[in-house]
């Protein structure tokens, strides 16, 4: 479907937010501003995160036909594997870091989220709860988005109000965070009324507009660190520019995009913590290395691939005559 490469384009935009945002190009860029700065730091913290939750989004989206297949073990636990092997990578590439802290420290990472990585674990756990909730129906995965995404607001709150020490992981995790992103996906796979580009431009912008106003207040009241992870704008923004985005009549292409934006987010961080390893600790360069060696390699081992089903097919008369 067009809508679905528009997708593909998009997946790999957001892979780019993801990159940007870890590389620490933008706070580097904006800190000795002065308050130019914190608009800056507000306006980049507010358009950067809209990339969890409209990855989210379209993994509900596409979660609801994998449920109705009965795909949703293989999902789930192709998610987790992706998950297991990529922290266990990390855990040998940052070896001397992790050899020097508790066992039980990062054994606890590892449970609640490791790393960037917490994203594939978070997706997992969301996806069952969605499964569960879903065989109430509609209502129930309505309500318990709103409850579970309601608790996850108060504890994020809590903490940045200096009311609670609770640990951003739990409250950045798959059932508070994720889950009303993907329930909100699964729900708009099931069919939404005609909205206009123009009621959903409207939406885009005052959701990233509410955002930015609210990481101003707090940047104001309790500095940059803990930058807001969950703004409730983008609860309103970020289904707007998926739906905007599935409007849109892009090129089609053969390019692995779906693979690319997946390689991305999780290889990236190698990149940015391998440079310094080797000397070149400039947030630019780690930005566009972090983003196209991985894009390099996912492009390289398809057309490898279609290379070697090109010889397999010259191999077969169907093929010559095919080609």
């Amino acid at each position: 479907m067009q809508r679905m490469i528009a997708v593909d384009y998009l997946r790999v935009v957001l892979a780019g937010f993801v990159v940007v945002a870890h590389s620490g190009l933008a706070r580097q860029s904006i800190r000795d501003a002065g308050e130019a700065g914190l608009v800056w730091l507000a306006l980049g913290n507010s358009v950067l995160r809209v990339a969890v939750p409209v990855f989210t989004l379209i993994a509900g989206w596409f979660l609801a036909g994998v449920m109705r297949r009965g795909g949703l073990s293989g999902w789930a636990g192709h998610l987790l594997v992706l998950y297991a092997v990529w922290s266990a990578i990390y855990l040998v590439f940052l070896g001397p870091y992790y050899a020097n802290r508790p066992l039980a420290l990062t054994g606890s990472e590892l449970v609640l989220g490791f790393m960037h990585l917490w994203f594939l674990q978070g997706l997992a756990v969301a996806g069952v709860l969605l499964a569960g909730f879903a065989a109430l129906g509609r209502g129930a995965v309505a309500a318990s988005a709103v409850v579970l995404g309601g608790a996850g607001l108060a504890l994020q709150y809590a903490r940045m109000a200096g009311l609670s020490e609770v640990p951003m992981e739990h409250y950045r995790n798959g059932p508070l965070y994720l889950y009303p992103y993907l329930a909100m996906g699964w729900l708009m796979a099931q069919g939404l009324p005609r909205i206009g580009a123009g009621w959903l431009w409207a939406a885009a912008v005052l959701g990233l507009a509410a955002c930015v106003a609210e990481n101003l207040f707090w940047l104001h009241r309790i500095g940059e660190d803990p930058l807001l992870e969950m703004p409730p704008g983008h609860l309103l923004a970020c289904p707007a520019i998926l739906l905007l985005v599935m409007r849109w009549r892009l090129p089609r292409t053969d390019l692995p995009l779906g693979r690319a934006a997946a390689a991305i987010y999780v290889a990236h961080v190698l990149v940015l913590q391998g440079l310094p390893m080797l000397g070149i600790d400039h947030p630019p360069t780690g930005a566009v290395l972090g983003f196209l060696l991985p894009l390099a390699v996912v492009l390289a081992l398809d057309r490898r691939r279609a290379g070697q089903a090109t010889g397999y097919s010259s191999r077969n008369p169907r093929g010559i005559n095919r080609f």
